[in-house]
């Protein structure tokens, strides 16, 4: 069944706009009845393309760095190695990771950036972390 681009975005953690602009990006979605509509197989392509996230107390970028160095148990290097990783602009993500560090979320051992397992948010934010995926082009994009 073919959903819209609010459905869409729901479900992958962003916003209309988003989901609408990279459709026109990828040439995905058909306009019917004056709106926008996407098969299971044009929302594979936008999941691809967009990374999925699940929202939550912090800003999506910072939910990503954290998703993505929870699943690194020797860390990463330095904020540019976590933009690599996470599809995110290098400045995007050095914000994050300041954030981060800031709050305690993120630790320095060993000259790696480390998820805190041990932060008193943590087991909050565990099952949230679990669902957000990264664009799997990996490209830059802004938060």
């Amino acid at each position: 069944m073919d959903a819209t681009p609010e459905q869409v975005a729901r479900r992958l953690g962003t916003s209309r706009r988003r989901v609408v602009s990279a459709a026109r990006r990828l040439g995905v979605g058909r306009v019917a009845g004056g709106g926008w509509l996407f098969s299971p197989e044009d929302e594979d392509a936008l999941r691809a393309e967009l990374g999925v996230d699940a929202g939550g107390p912090l800003p999506r970028s910072q939910m990503r760095v954290l998703a993505e160095l929870s699943l690194r148990p020797r860390g990463l290097v330095s904020a540019r190695a976590v933009a690599e990783a996470c599809g995110l602009a290098p400045a995007t993500a050095s914000a994050a990771v300041k954030s981060l560090l800031a709050d305690g979320f993120i630790v320095v051992r060993d000259g790696a950036l480390h998820a805190d397992v041990l932060h008193p948010r943590w087991l909050e934010l565990r099952p949230l972390l679990r669902e957000v995926r990264p664009p799997e082009s990996r490209g830059m994009e802004a938060a």
